[in-house]
């Protein structure tokens, strides 16, 4: 996190330059060009959405809320058009081509930018862009409302007399709709898009230039080696996820129930751990749906996340995973488990082959065959040890679904220094 704070501070103090200058045009171009310069350079330093927003919100407080003074009169939309020019430039460049639509049709100028701004977020939520990108133009909405409150005049002396265009009641309208406006994004993050404006359909492995790790458990419930991990989860104060056999969920409910009653996430690993390659389409949406139902009866919730047996699926199985709003959750880190070896190399192979943002795949239940019986001893053995280390390293642990999110809010949007 550290690379974040020191864009933000460069940001900040780059958001205090102050060009002086008469002449308005000249003064706008420079404006945008601090802005998109900004960003572009915090894009090189650190390649990721998050850095992108962090930026982006440290150039324009500066630029309009310096620590030396209040809320500033120069306004911000030629700053944030800049930062939207380097971060998304389509993006921007269509901003551009609504606000000079809306002058050409005399709208005045800062209720032409609010008119855009919001548009613009409305179009991101639509087209289901990078969390990140929605952010920043969130934030661009929020700059705008504020102008066009500092302004009213432009829109009247009559409108801006009278009661419903009041700059309180204007004040306290925005902080209604602010309000709202995070309540609606928690309840799409909760329960629509895990993931705010974009649906991600497919991860590996999270963010790599963040310490987050996700552990994963394929196969169970097993009601011996379950529970034995479940303990040890609670101790280390830990969040994993679940990847749940629908038939043996059905078998051992109470421990379905502990999993989600303490937090963990859950999701489906279809009914019977049947290989979907050579399952007939019918067969395959029976292995999805029947294990949803499962689950979703026993905690009251739809899972959002699938991982198939083996890894291995077909093109029906993810026409059928978009449909449903499912993510595909594979792993890019094995702790060869499933092999029943010493649990002092399950450690070892974990520890070796661990980077940032990695998914590590381990198995509460099944044998090298099956999905059911097999030894997890060493498993359990290994787990609190594999915790402790990786917390050494400065690691932090967290569910897929937390995953889903970071990995949302690190994806870019086309910027100008992408490498593909």
């Amino acid at each position: 996190m550290n690379s974040f704070l020191v864009i933000f501070i460069a940001s900040y103090g780059a958001g205090l330059i102050d060009f002086r200058l008469e002449d308005r045009r000249q003064a706008a171009f420079w404006t945008l060009f601090k802005g998109f310069i900004c960003v572009l350079l915090a894009g090189m330093y650190n390649h990721t959405g998050l850095s992108l927003l962090v930026s982006t919100l440290g150039v324009s407080l500066g630029h309009k809320w310096p620590v030396t003074r209040r809320f500033r009169e120069r306004d911000g939309e030629m700053l944030i058009l800049g930062t939207m020019l380097a971060s998304m430039p389509l993006t921007g460049i269509a901003a551009g081509l609504i606000y000079a639509a809306l002058r050409w049709a005399k709208a005045k100028h800062h209720l032409s930018v609010m008119v855009t701004s919001s548009v613009t977020v409305i179009a991101m939520f639509v087209l289901k862009r990078p969390d990140s990108s929605i952010f920043i133009g969130m934030f661009a909405l929020l700059v705008s409302l504020l102008q066009f409150i500092t302004h009213l005049e432009e829109i009247g002396h009559r409108l801006a007399d009278s009661r419903i265009f009041r700059r309180r009641t204007l004040l306290r309208a925005l902080s209604v709709f602010l309000v709202l406006s995070v309540a609606v994004l928690m309840f799409f993050n909760r329960y629509v898009y895990k993931g705010l404006g974009m649906h991600m359909e497919y991860i590996r492995n999270g963010p790599r230039e963040l310490n987050y790790i996700a552990l994963t458990f394929d196969d169970g419930p097993d009601p011996v080696y379950t529970p034995q991990i479940l303990d040890v989860l609670k101790e280390k104060d830990v969040k994993a996820t679940f990847f749940l056999v629908g038939s043996h969920a059905a078998k051992y409910p109470e421990i379905v129930k502990r999993m989600h009653e303490e937090g963990h996430s859950i999701g489906n690993h279809t009914n019977s751990h049947r290989s979907l390659i050579p399952l007939s389409d019918s067969a395959t949406y029976g292995e999805i749906m029947l294990a949803e139902k499962t689950l979703e009866g026993i905690t009251g919730e739809k899972p959002t996340l699938f991982r198939p047996p083996r890894g291995v699926y077909s093109q029906f199985a993810q026409d059928i995973l978009r449909q449903e709003r499912y993510t595909l959750v594979l792993w890019d880190v094995s702790s060869q488990d499933w092999e029943e070896i010493k649990y002092t190399d399950i450690v070892r192979y974990v520890l070796k082959r661990v980077r940032p943002g990695s998914i590590v795949l381990f198995h509460d239940s099944g044998n090298i065959i099956t999905s059911q019986g097999g030894d997890r001893s060493n498993t359990v053995k290994a787990l609190p040890i594999i915790i402790d280390r990786l917390r050494e390293q400065g690691y932090q642990l967290i569910t897929v679904d937390q995953m889903i999110v970071l990995k949302g809010l690190s994806e870019t949007e086309g910027a100008l220094y992408d490498d593909n």
